[in-house]
């Protein structure tokens, strides 16, 4: 199994583990959705790498616009 497999592997528990452990505790959505935002902003932020790239979209020309919608 690769690096990234794993790390997904563990993001997936991070998020699954706690949030299905609300869920069957409390038999409450009200308590599971927050706890299912929390654990994917954790998740998201587990690994400190260059995994994300930034990427722009340039259509158009030098000056800014290139285009109307006139058509």
């Amino acid at each position: 199994m690769g690096k990234k497999n794993i790390r997904l592997i563990i993001r997936m528990l991070v998020i699954l583990i706690p949030t299905y452990t609300v869920a069957y505790l409390t038999n409450a959505m009200i308590y599971t959705m927050p706890m299912l935002a929390a654990c994917t902003l954790m998740a998201a932020n587990l690994f400190n790498d260059e995994e994300t790239e930034i990427r722009v979209d340039e259509d158009g020309g030098g000056d800014g616009d290139a285009g109307t919608l006139d058509g």
